[in-house]
């Protein structure tokens, strides 16, 4: 994606991986031993203007997650939330500034996305849950 900006607008965007697991509500549910990544964002995001990226936005926790460990690295100018999928069902009051596509879907359903770099192939699938 910043390499399509880079070339279209002339500068270089930096790029970042945030890791929410330790800032999840639901940390205690996941599992006994949380699978931690590293977040991976090397520069200051102190009065920049932020898009957060995610995959499916769907009862808000996992972005509520998101903007307090941003909130931690300093105090951004904007964030913004750009996301692939929006199934609907919020519990915490977020909404996307930039969606792909709205997908009404049930609670008991599920959605993988599936991208070329990491599943080799490019799809959206909505599965029965439990």
């Amino acid at each position: 994606m910043a390499k399509y900006i880079n070339e279209i607008e002339g500068t270089t965007v930096p790029v970042g991986i945030l890791d929410i697991t330790l800032y999840r509500d639901d940390l205690t549910t996941l599992a006994n031993q949380p699978q931690v990544h590293q977040t991976e964002v090397t520069f200051s995001v102190t009065d920049k203007k932020l898009v957060l990226i995610d995959d499916v936005l769907y009862t808000g926790r996992t972005v509520r997650a998101a903007l307090d460990a941003i909130m931690d690295l300093g105090r951004p100018e904007v964030v913004q939330l750009a996301v692939l999928i929006d199934r609907g069902h919020r519990e915490i009051p977020i909404r996307a500034d930039y969606v792909g596509k709205n997908v009404p879907t049930s609670r008991k359903e599920v959605i993988s996305v599936r991208l070329s770099e990491i599943d080799n192939e490019e799809r959206v699938i909505i599965l029965e849950g439990n």
